[in-house]
Protein backbone atom coordinates (compact mmCIF):
# COMPACT_ATOMS: atom_id res chain seq x y z
CA UNK A 1 0.00 0.00 0.00
CA UNK A 2 0.92 3.62 -0.30
CA UNK A 3 2.06 3.84 3.33
CA UNK A 4 4.88 1.41 2.63
CA UNK A 5 5.67 3.42 -0.49
CA UNK A 6 6.03 6.58 1.60
CA UNK A 7 8.46 4.81 3.90
CA UNK A 8 10.41 3.56 0.90
CA UNK A 9 10.74 7.06 -0.52
CA UNK A 10 11.69 8.46 2.88
CA UNK A 11 14.36 5.82 3.37
CA UNK A 12 15.89 6.63 -0.01
CA UNK A 13 15.77 10.36 0.75
CA UNK A 14 13.64 11.22 -2.26
CA UNK A 15 16.14 10.53 -5.03
CA UNK A 16 15.11 11.07 -8.65
CA UNK A 17 13.22 7.86 -9.29
CA UNK A 18 9.85 6.94 -7.80
CA UNK A 19 7.85 3.75 -7.90
CA UNK A 20 4.14 4.00 -8.65
CA UNK A 21 2.95 1.21 -6.36
CA UNK A 22 -0.59 2.01 -5.34
CA UNK A 23 -0.70 5.24 -7.36
CA UNK A 24 -3.74 4.43 -9.47
CA UNK A 25 -5.63 3.10 -6.46
CA UNK A 26 -4.87 6.18 -4.40
CA UNK A 27 -5.88 8.49 -7.23
CA UNK A 28 -9.25 6.79 -7.47
CA UNK A 29 -9.86 6.79 -3.72
CA UNK A 30 -8.44 10.09 -2.59
CA UNK A 31 -7.52 12.41 -5.45
CA UNK A 32 -10.02 14.49 -7.33
CA UNK A 33 -9.25 16.92 -10.10
CA UNK A 34 -10.62 20.33 -9.24
CA UNK A 35 -13.57 21.15 -11.46
CA UNK A 36 -15.63 23.66 -9.50
CA UNK A 37 -15.74 27.43 -9.80
CA UNK A 38 -13.35 27.86 -6.88
CA UNK A 39 -10.84 25.35 -8.24
CA UNK A 40 -9.14 25.10 -11.61
CA UNK A 41 -8.48 21.98 -13.63
CA UNK A 42 -4.80 22.32 -12.67
CA UNK A 43 -5.11 21.09 -9.07
CA UNK A 44 -5.79 17.92 -7.13
CA UNK A 45 -8.08 17.83 -4.14
CA UNK A 46 -7.59 15.32 -1.36
CA UNK A 47 -10.92 13.66 -0.57
CA UNK A 48 -11.81 11.76 2.60
CA UNK A 49 -14.98 9.71 2.25
CA UNK A 50 -15.72 11.74 -0.87
CA UNK A 51 -15.52 14.98 1.10
CA UNK A 52 -12.80 17.47 0.14
CA UNK A 53 -10.13 17.84 2.80
CA UNK A 54 -9.77 21.35 4.17
CA UNK A 55 -7.00 23.18 5.98
CA UNK A 56 -7.42 24.21 9.64
CA UNK A 57 -8.30 27.66 8.29
CA UNK A 58 -11.16 26.26 6.23
CA UNK A 59 -9.62 26.49 2.75
CA UNK A 60 -9.65 23.55 0.32
CA UNK A 61 -6.39 21.62 0.60
CA UNK A 62 -5.37 21.55 -3.04
CA UNK A 63 -2.18 20.43 -4.76
CA UNK A 64 -1.01 21.59 -8.20
CA UNK A 65 -1.33 18.94 -10.89
CA UNK A 66 2.42 19.32 -11.44
CA UNK A 67 2.95 17.79 -7.99
CA UNK A 68 1.11 14.51 -8.36
CA UNK A 69 3.53 12.65 -6.08
CA UNK A 70 2.96 15.13 -3.28
CA UNK A 71 -0.79 14.71 -3.64
CA UNK A 72 -0.50 10.92 -3.47
CA UNK A 73 1.79 11.03 -0.44
CA UNK A 74 -0.57 13.35 1.41
CA UNK A 75 -3.37 10.93 0.67
CA UNK A 76 -1.11 8.24 2.09
CA UNK A 77 -0.66 10.19 5.29
CA UNK A 78 -4.39 10.17 5.81
CA UNK A 79 -4.78 6.54 4.83
CA UNK A 80 -2.28 5.59 7.55
CA UNK A 81 -4.23 7.34 10.30
CA UNK A 82 -5.94 5.13 12.86
CA UNK A 83 -8.77 5.91 15.27
CA UNK A 84 -6.83 8.71 16.95
CA UNK A 85 -5.51 11.41 14.63
CA UNK A 86 -1.79 11.95 15.16
CA UNK A 87 -0.73 15.43 14.08
CA UNK A 88 2.98 14.57 13.97
CA UNK A 89 2.24 11.88 11.37
CA UNK A 90 0.84 14.46 8.94
CA UNK A 91 3.98 16.51 8.14
CA UNK A 92 3.16 17.02 4.47
CA UNK A 93 -0.43 18.00 5.21
CA UNK A 94 0.74 20.57 7.77
CA UNK A 95 3.31 22.05 5.37
CA UNK A 96 0.73 22.54 2.64
CA UNK A 97 -1.85 23.85 5.12
CA UNK A 98 0.59 26.47 6.42
CA UNK A 99 1.44 27.56 2.90
CA UNK A 100 -2.26 28.04 2.14
CA UNK A 101 -3.63 29.37 5.44
CA UNK A 102 -0.73 31.66 6.28
CA UNK A 103 1.37 32.55 3.28
CA UNK A 104 -1.22 32.53 0.50
CA UNK A 105 -3.92 34.32 2.47
CA UNK A 106 -1.71 36.98 4.02
CA UNK A 107 1.15 38.49 1.95
CA UNK A 108 2.43 40.33 5.03
CA UNK A 109 3.04 36.98 6.72
CA UNK A 110 5.44 36.04 3.94
CA UNK A 111 7.40 39.23 4.54
CA UNK A 112 7.46 38.61 8.28
CA UNK A 113 8.64 35.02 7.81
CA UNK A 114 11.45 36.09 5.50
CA UNK A 115 12.54 38.79 7.95
CA UNK A 116 12.52 36.30 10.82
CA UNK A 117 14.52 33.75 8.86
CA UNK A 118 17.12 36.28 7.74
CA UNK A 119 17.48 37.41 11.35
CA UNK A 120 17.96 33.76 12.26
CA UNK A 121 20.95 33.66 9.90
CA UNK A 122 22.99 35.81 12.34
CA UNK A 123 22.88 32.93 14.83
CA UNK A 124 23.19 30.12 12.28
CA UNK A 125 24.53 27.03 14.06
CA UNK A 126 27.05 26.20 11.33
CA UNK A 127 28.70 29.61 11.75
CA UNK A 128 29.51 29.02 15.44
CA UNK A 129 32.08 26.26 15.65
CA UNK A 130 33.92 24.72 18.57
CA UNK A 131 37.63 23.91 18.80
CA UNK A 132 37.19 20.97 21.18
CA UNK A 133 36.74 18.00 21.39
CA UNK A 134 38.39 16.56 18.28
CA UNK A 135 35.36 14.46 17.30
CA UNK A 136 33.19 17.57 17.23
CA UNK A 137 35.79 19.49 15.23
CA UNK A 138 35.93 16.65 12.71
CA UNK A 139 32.14 16.53 12.39
CA UNK A 140 32.01 20.30 11.83
CA UNK A 141 34.57 19.93 9.04
CA UNK A 142 32.60 17.06 7.53
CA UNK A 143 29.12 18.59 7.62
CA UNK A 144 29.25 22.31 8.36
CA UNK A 145 32.24 23.51 6.35
CA UNK A 146 30.95 22.06 3.04
CA UNK A 147 27.58 23.72 3.66
CA UNK A 148 29.19 27.12 4.19
CA UNK A 149 31.48 26.64 1.18
CA UNK A 150 28.53 25.68 -1.05
CA UNK A 151 26.61 28.84 -0.13
CA UNK A 152 29.64 31.07 -0.58
CA UNK A 153 30.53 29.67 -4.00
CA UNK A 154 26.98 29.36 -5.28
CA UNK A 155 25.83 32.85 -4.37
CA UNK A 156 29.16 34.71 -4.30
CA UNK A 157 28.71 35.84 -0.70
CA UNK A 158 30.88 36.26 2.37
CA UNK A 159 29.90 34.19 5.41
CA UNK A 160 31.63 34.72 8.73
CA UNK A 161 32.44 31.65 10.80
CA UNK A 162 33.61 32.12 14.37
CA UNK A 163 34.96 30.08 17.28
CA UNK A 164 33.85 32.77 19.71
CA UNK A 165 30.63 32.94 21.72
CA UNK A 166 30.12 36.55 20.64
CA UNK A 167 27.62 37.01 17.82
CA UNK A 168 29.25 37.04 14.39
CA UNK A 169 27.10 39.58 12.60
CA UNK A 170 26.94 38.63 8.97
CA UNK A 171 27.64 41.26 6.26
CA UNK A 172 24.64 43.30 5.19
CA UNK A 173 25.39 42.49 1.56
CA UNK A 174 25.21 38.78 2.35
CA UNK A 175 21.87 39.07 4.10
CA UNK A 176 20.45 41.19 1.27
CA UNK A 177 21.52 38.55 -1.23
CA UNK A 178 20.00 35.73 0.75
CA UNK A 179 16.79 37.69 1.24
CA UNK A 180 16.52 38.21 -2.51
CA UNK A 181 16.85 34.45 -2.99
CA UNK A 182 14.10 33.45 -0.57
CA UNK A 183 11.85 36.23 -1.86
CA UNK A 184 11.59 34.14 -5.03
CA UNK A 185 10.22 31.14 -3.12
CA UNK A 186 6.56 30.35 -3.67
CA UNK A 187 4.34 29.80 -0.64
CA UNK A 188 4.92 26.06 -0.40
CA UNK A 189 8.69 26.36 -0.77
CA UNK A 190 8.76 29.09 1.87
CA UNK A 191 6.79 26.85 4.21
CA UNK A 192 9.22 23.98 3.59
CA UNK A 193 12.25 26.24 4.03
CA UNK A 194 10.88 27.63 7.28
CA UNK A 195 10.46 24.13 8.70
CA UNK A 196 13.94 23.04 7.62
CA UNK A 197 15.60 26.14 9.06
CA UNK A 198 13.84 26.03 12.40
CA UNK A 199 14.36 22.29 12.79
CA UNK A 200 18.08 22.34 11.96
CA UNK A 201 18.73 25.73 13.62
CA UNK A 202 20.50 26.68 10.43
CA UNK A 203 19.45 28.97 7.60
CA UNK A 204 22.20 27.49 5.42
CA UNK A 205 21.29 23.85 6.00
CA UNK A 206 17.65 24.67 5.30
CA UNK A 207 18.58 26.51 2.11
CA UNK A 208 20.81 23.70 0.89
CA UNK A 209 18.02 21.19 1.49
CA UNK A 210 15.24 23.04 -0.34
CA UNK A 211 17.64 23.84 -3.19
CA UNK A 212 18.40 20.11 -3.46
CA UNK A 213 22.08 20.55 -2.75
CA UNK A 214 21.97 18.57 0.50
CA UNK A 215 20.42 15.15 0.96
CA UNK A 216 18.07 14.41 3.83
CA UNK A 217 20.71 12.18 5.41
CA UNK A 218 23.42 14.85 5.17
CA UNK A 219 21.16 17.60 6.46
CA UNK A 220 19.93 15.51 9.39
CA UNK A 221 23.49 14.70 10.44
CA UNK A 222 24.57 18.32 9.97
CA UNK A 223 21.71 19.32 12.25
CA UNK A 224 22.85 16.85 14.93
CA UNK A 225 26.61 17.36 14.90
CA UNK A 226 26.75 18.11 18.62
CA UNK A 227 24.51 15.17 19.51
CA UNK A 228 26.56 12.79 17.35
CA UNK A 229 29.71 14.05 19.05
CA UNK A 230 28.24 13.46 22.49
CA UNK A 231 26.90 9.99 21.73
CA UNK A 232 30.21 8.99 20.15
CA UNK A 233 31.99 9.95 23.37
CA UNK A 234 29.45 8.91 25.98
CA UNK A 235 27.01 6.56 24.23
CA UNK A 236 23.28 6.79 23.49
CA UNK A 237 20.72 7.76 26.10
CA UNK A 238 18.41 4.74 25.97
CA UNK A 239 16.22 5.17 22.87
CA UNK A 240 15.97 8.94 23.11
CA UNK A 241 18.64 9.75 20.56
CA UNK A 242 17.32 7.23 18.04
CA UNK A 243 13.83 8.71 18.36
CA UNK A 244 15.13 12.25 17.91
CA UNK A 245 17.14 11.20 14.88
CA UNK A 246 14.16 9.51 13.24
CA UNK A 247 11.94 12.52 13.95
CA UNK A 248 14.42 14.93 12.36
CA UNK A 249 14.91 12.70 9.31
CA UNK A 250 11.16 12.29 8.94
CA UNK A 251 10.49 16.03 9.13
CA UNK A 252 13.34 16.92 6.79
CA UNK A 253 12.13 14.21 4.45
CA UNK A 254 8.75 15.92 4.34
CA UNK A 255 10.48 19.16 3.33
CA UNK A 256 12.07 17.51 0.30
CA UNK A 257 8.95 15.55 -0.56
CA UNK A 258 6.84 18.71 -0.53
CA UNK A 259 8.96 20.09 -3.37
CA UNK A 260 8.87 17.04 -5.64
CA UNK A 261 7.63 17.99 -9.10
CA UNK A 262 6.19 15.59 -11.67
CA UNK A 263 8.39 16.41 -14.65
CA UNK A 264 6.06 14.50 -16.97
CA UNK A 265 3.25 16.99 -16.33
CA UNK A 266 2.59 19.57 -19.04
Amino acid sequence: MICREINLILSKHFHKTYRNVGLNLMQKRYLKTGNTEELTKNVYQIALDNRPLKTPGGSPLVIPRSQKYLAVLIAGEWESQKTVLKQHSLPLTSLVARSIDTFEKDPSSRKEARTRLIRYFDTDAVCYQETYPDILVDLQKQYWDPTVKWAQETYGIEIKVTNDIIDAKQPVETKNKLRSIIEEFDCLKLSAFERATMLTKSFLIGLGLVERQLTVEFASKAAQVETISQTTRWGNLEDAHEIDNEYIRHQLGSVVCALIADNTYT
